[in-house]
């Protein structure tokens, strides 16, 4: 991959959160996809794991007592962790420009968006801290 290529990972995050947020929210996405078009790939595997641990705290905090919330966060690690085996196994030839490690990264946001979108359908997006995952993803980025 090039150096000077914009972050798959932020690119992906920001796309597909702007396909299933509510038009109302959308234009809040503007500035995260201009500040993802001026990253490199550099610290993917950081942005991505953020995506992680951030799908990991949100299934978490679905349940109203402790062994169910705790069930929760446990079962959505163990989906990451699999999916990041699966993504490795099947990741050693680059396909479609996505090469080894990369599709790790793209199944954590995956999971990351997928979460949101989930916790958004039971609660409203109104619920869904979305603007924590973009702030974590983009944390050594940033927007602007």
């Amino acid at each position: 991959m090039s150096e000077l290529a914009p972050s798959p990972v932020l690119r992906y995050l920001v796309r597909e959160l702007g396909r299933c947020l509510p038009d109302s929210e959308t234009a809040t996405l503007a500035p995260y996809v201009r500040a993802a078009e001026a990253t490199t790939h550099r610290g993917d595997l950081g942005r991505a794991f953020r995506c992680a641990e951030w799908a990991v705290r949100v299934a978490e905090g679905r349940s109203e007592t402790r062994v169910g919330h705790l069930v929760e966060g446990l079962r959505e690690a163990l989906v990451l962790w699999r999916d990041s085996v699966f993504g490795a196994h099947y990741g050693a030839a680059v396909v479609d420009g996505v090469g080894p490690g990369e599709d790790v990264e793209i199944q954590w946001v995956d999971a990351a968006v997928a979460v949101a979108r989930d916790e958004a359908l039971r609660s409203g997006w109104g619920a869904v801290p979305w603007g924590e995952l973009l702030a974590a993803a983009f944390a050594e980025a940033g927007p602007g």
